[in-house]
């Protein structure tokens, strides 16, 4: 696996080094202090399978750092890491093709299951995010009837497990399905909510109030 670090403090991507021997799987890792020299990486390697992006960087407005880069390298997993954990900045970052979102205050395990996470397939919100969207869009709650008729029951399942952050695989354990079957409720899902991704869903499911215990 490659993996290619972009963050202009060299003493971050040495820590962030140590972190990923924590994925217990063979890696190349890369490195760049910024847009340009993370662009002739990119432009000489001819994959790299995920991309650990800081939004910090110099020359590079937050999402535009972002853009630049999927659009350099369009089939990576990019993980974006912040020293910020704003709701909105989660959002916008998910909604624009990154992958996770990483605050660079937590701790390494909690890196390395999110990594994990977005590596096997799913999208890593942190949960302080998913808790407050809960609060905020409490007054949105609205009859489980409504769900019912979105969802069929299997699909109200799998919805339930994307809340968590589990990956298909995950889901497939949990459910007792395979995971082309998990994918497929999933697709399922996302063309019922009228979203483009797994995120989203969480969201939209949330705003309705579906997710509110």
């Amino acid at each position: 696996m490659k993996i290619l670090l972009i963050d202009d403090h060299a003493l971050f991507r040495d820590g962030l080094l140590l972190v990923l021997e924590g994925l217990n799987r063979s890696i190349e890792t890369f490195e760049a202090g910024s847009y340009e020299s993370a662009k002739v990486i990119i432009d000489e390697i001819s994959y790299i399978d995920l991309i650990l992006l800081d939004l910090g960087l110099p020359g590079k407005s937050k999402l535009d750092a972002l853009f630049a880069i999927r659009e350099e390298s369009p089939d990576s997993y990019i993980v974006v890491l912040s020293g910020t954990e704003d709701q909105q900045m989660v959002e916008q970052v998910l909604r624009h093709g990154a992958h996770g979102y990483i605050p660079k205050s937590s701790p390494a395990k909690t890196m390395i299951n999110a990594l994990q996470l977005v590596i096997d397939g799913g999208i890593y919100v942190p949960p302080e995010i998913l808790r407050n969207t809960m609060l905020d869009t409490t007054n949105a709650r609205t009859n489980n009837d409504t769900l019912d008729k979105s969802l069929t029951p299997r699909q109200r399942d799998v919805l339930h497990q994307l809340s968590t952050g589990k990956s298909n695989k995950d889901i497939g354990s949990v459910l007792s399905l395979s995971e082309s079957t998990v994918r497929a409720h999933v697709a399922a899902i996302l063309k019922s909510f009228g979203v483009s991704n797994r995120t989203q869903a969480v969201q939209f499911a949330m705003k309705k109030g579906w997710l509110i215990s």
